[in-house]
């Protein structure tokens, strides 16, 4: 007997569950709240990790008040837009349109972070400079900067690096230092495609419409600070586990020399220039007597020479404690 309904067979059966004709089994009337998913909350990282950053932040954005308006001879406003921790490409994608981009290193932190100045700003406050009234071009098209521009652009960016610099300096010693511009932000490899940046916009507004400033900084470079930052859950002070790793497995992977001293003697200059083919030098060691290994010139093992499978070769007998 076949399992498969005809169509006239499935025609009925609707019917008959429409009229009650066909028990139909009761359904489980809670069917749950919907409730709101953001796709991105995976990518966001709790700032209460770093809550010593809001202090840092403060600073800056007074800092940078100042340096703004000392720059452009005119008053700025800086207020801090935003602060969250994306992928690095979600990150790029949402760099303004047209920014300069500026990369720079936040030593003795290791690693890069950005600092993107958006283009009306950028415009804003060259034509500032240059005495004009701040206005940007009206074109939305985006027009490359010339070699004067991008020069008071980069004396921009080291001032502002400059006041994070200073910024930082009540929790720990950090000099922020221009690297290069780039421009496109594809080329911003500051950290891997799936690797979390801290990503700072802040608004600026010299009178009409605000512009953004975003700095974004690798989550990574924070490691060896979480402990200052307020991160319960840091490593100890100095542990930074993966730099570890990776230095201990550059060290494994590094050649080295190693060389067996089967003996030493001084002998005076004029010995040496009185050598010839067959003379003899009398060492100071038996044939039999233990012989130095050096690793890249360092005494570190002891030895007995001789032959293994035809060739010349040292047996180790241990580490040398005398070092």
């Amino acid at each position: 007997m076949s399992q498969t309904l005809s169509q006239d067979e499935v025609n009925a059966l609707l019917q008959g569950m429409a009229d009650g004709e066909v028990a139909v089994a009761e359904q489980d009337g809670s069917r749950g709240v919907a409730r709101p998913y953001d796709l991105l909350g995976g990518e966001r990282i709790a700032r209460r990790q770093f809550s010593v950053l809001d202090r840092v932040h403060e600073r800056f954005v007074k800092k940078l008040k100042r340096s703004l308006s000392s720059f452009a001879g005119s008053l700025c406003v800086v207020e801090l837009g935003g602060v969250e921790t994306l992928k690095l490409g979600t990150f790029r994608n949402r760099l303004p349109a047209g920014a300069s981009l500026h990369l720079f290193t936040m030593a003795p932190l290791r690693g890069q972070a950005l600092l993107a100045v958006s283009a009306p700003l950028a415009f804003g406050i060259l034509d500032r400079v240059f005495g004009g009234a701040g206005r940007a071009p009206a074109s939305s098209e985006v027009r490359e900067a010339s070699p004067i521009a991008t020069q008071m652009l980069q004396r921009l960016v080291v001032r502002a690096l400059h006041d994070l610099s200073e910024a930082w300096a009540p929790v720990h010693r950090i000099e922020c230092r221009f690297l290069r511009t780039e421009a496109n932000p594809n080329d911003v490899a500051i950290a891997a495609p799936g690797d979390m940046v801290l990503a700072l916009t802040l608004q600026c507004n010299f009178g009409g419409d605000p512009a953004p400033i975003v700095i974004g900084v690798p989550y990574a470079i924070f490691e060896p600070l979480r402990s200052k930052l307020g991160d319960s859950e840091a490593l100890p002070a100095g542990a930074d586990r993966d730099w570890i790793t990776a230095l201990a497995g550059a060290v494994h992977d590094t050649s080295v020399t190693v060389t067996a001293e089967l003996g030493s003697r001084e002998i005076s200059a004029r010995e040496v220039s009185r050598l010839k083919p067959g003379d003899v030098i009398p060492l100071r060691t038996r044939g039999d007597d233990p012989v130095t290994i050096r690793v890249e010139g360092v005494r570190l093992m002891s030895g007995l020479a001789g032959v293994s499978r035809g060739q010349n070769a040292v047996r180790v007998l241990g580490r040398d404690t005398e070092r």
